[in-house]
């Protein structure tokens, strides 16, 4: 067997090194028994003739190794302190190790079950395999954050599904934002009246209201959401969300946002109040305009259309036989849906409640405003068609009384309420809550927030 050697140099400089070592221990020992149990700790008065404590060679305490290790102390080597694999022989030839251990197979008493690998079941493809876009950050409200995820619900996931086979990756990625940047700011109210509501209200109710919300989500919300999905049970319901980046801990986390979002919002802007009847009586004064409307009008029409294959008499002779039978005591409806040519003889010639002046036809507007309820007119020549009208119904133009609008206007006034006053308490939330997003900048790059002062700005990542 051929004898390996160390470069004589290599082996010089690591005798000094090992050297170097012991004399710092034997330095340390020294200056140590000098000092005695009782000696007090000075620093030295001159530093050209004394070491000051903070220079003195820190040497590490001896290490436990086993004694097979190869590179272990030597028998009988007293400088247990260096932690090298220098021998005390550097010249001599290097011993053979050993055939290698072999490795167990099977996990025992000090065994090591080998990592294997684990072929994918039969018809597994690589389309199963998902990105962890759903886990961006794409916002931040105060200590919370807002992943992609959270705002692609199951809808818009399965949208998705449907338009991006076919489609290059940057093009998929583009949609996925444009769908969060379309719900992320009804999202960020949602975060930010939530962090609010947690900040007021006592730690020690929160786990107690979440219990609650969590009830309610596994006995309402899951069973609706599972039938909508088609999963048989919540374990499968669990595979799918994660295939999309979500999971049913999330979900449910969500749910308690919204909802103590929902009460907590609902607690701070109310607009409940009894609207007084002055304040209804004057906005009925000052929008009058929007309780008037014009004369309705409902009717029927048999029509018979001129053209290149019929002439005007012959278009005449036919409308007037029509007219002749609903006048003998046939149904309208019949003869309109038999013989009518009209856009509506198929329904029996009728049209529903029309406002005067809608009409493209100025003589039909005209004669369904003037004529008598249920006596038909004359023929009406318009254009490339011959008219018969008969009008059903009509109401006169007018404006809604007071009484019959006051239920309205009751509506509106609290709804516009209760819009200020959210508006109002959002703009409070906004002004002491860091919010940021990846849409803030305008080149369109994902950036981190940064915080000066309580305002956020942005830094790229």
């Amino acid at each position: 067997m051929p004898v390996i050697r160390r470069p004589r140099s290599l082996a010089l400089a690591l005798l000094a090194g090992a050297a170097l070592l012991e004399s710092a221990a034997c330095l340390g020992q020294g200056l140590a028994e000098s000092a005695g149990p009782s000696a007090p700790a000075t620093l030295p008065t001159n530093p050209v003739d004394a070491t000051a404590p903070a220079h003195v060679p820190h040497v590490p305490a001896a290490v436990t190794r086993p004694a097979g290790w190869p590179g272990g102390l030597a028998p009988g080597n007293a400088a247990r302190h260096v932690l090298s694999t220098i021998r005390a022989n550097p010249d001599e030839p290097l011993e053979p190790l050993g055939s290698p251990q072999p490795i167990p197979t099977a996990a025992g008493a000090g065994g090591v079950e080998p990592a294997h690998y684990v072929e994918p079941p039969p018809g597994t493809e690589a389309g199963e395999v998902h990105s962890l876009e759903a886990a961006l950050v794409v916002a931040r409200v105060g200590p919370e954050v807002v992943l992609e995820a959270d705002l692609l619900t199951p809808k818009a996931l399965e949208w998705l599904e449907k338009v991006s086979p076919g489609l290059p990756p940057d093009k998929v990625r583009e949609l996925r934002l444009q769908i969060c940047q379309q719900v992320i700011d009804q999202h960020i109210e949602t975060l930010l009246v939530y962090v609010d509501a947690c900040r007021e209200i006592p730690a020690d109710k929160l786990p107690e209201i979440r219990k609650n919300v969590d009830k309610a989500f596994d006995e309402q919300q899951l069973p609706q959401m599972m039938r909508q999905e088609g999963a048989a049970n919540s374990l499968e319901f669990e595979q799918r969300l994660r295939q999309r980046g979500m999971t049913l801990d999330r979900m449910r986390e969500l749910f308690f946002e919204r909802g103590l979002a929902q009460e907590w919002l609902r607690k701070n802007v109310g607009g409940d109040e009894e609207i007084p009847h002055a304040e209804l009586i004057a906005w009925y004064q000052n929008h009058l305009e929007e309780y008037e409307f014009p004369a309705q009008a409902r009717f029927e029409v048999l029509t018979v259309k001129m053209g290149l294959k019929r002439s005007r008499a012959a278009a005449w002779d036919m409308l007037a036989a029509m007219g002749n039978e609903v006048l003998g005591g046939r149904p309208f409806a019949e003869v309109a849906q038999s013989r009518s040519e009209g856009p509506t003889a198929a329904q029996g010639g009728g049209f529903d409640w029309t406002n005067q002046g809608s009409l493209a036809s100025k003589k039909l507007d005209e004669a369904i405003f003037a004529l008598p309820t249920g006596e038909l007119s004359a023929i009406i020549e318009d254009g490339e068609a011959l008219h018969i009208v008969r009008v059903v119904e009509r109401k006169a133009a007018g404006r809604t009384p007071f009484l019959d609008a006051q239920v309205g206007i009751r509506d509106q006034l609290v709804l516009d309420k209760r819009r200020q006053a959210s508006d109002d308490y959002l703009a409070k939330l906004r002004a002491r809550t860091p919010v940021w997003t990846v849409f803030d900048d305008p080149t369109g790059s994902a950036a981190q927030p940064t915080f000066t002062a309580g305002r956020p700005t942005t830094a790229p990542r």
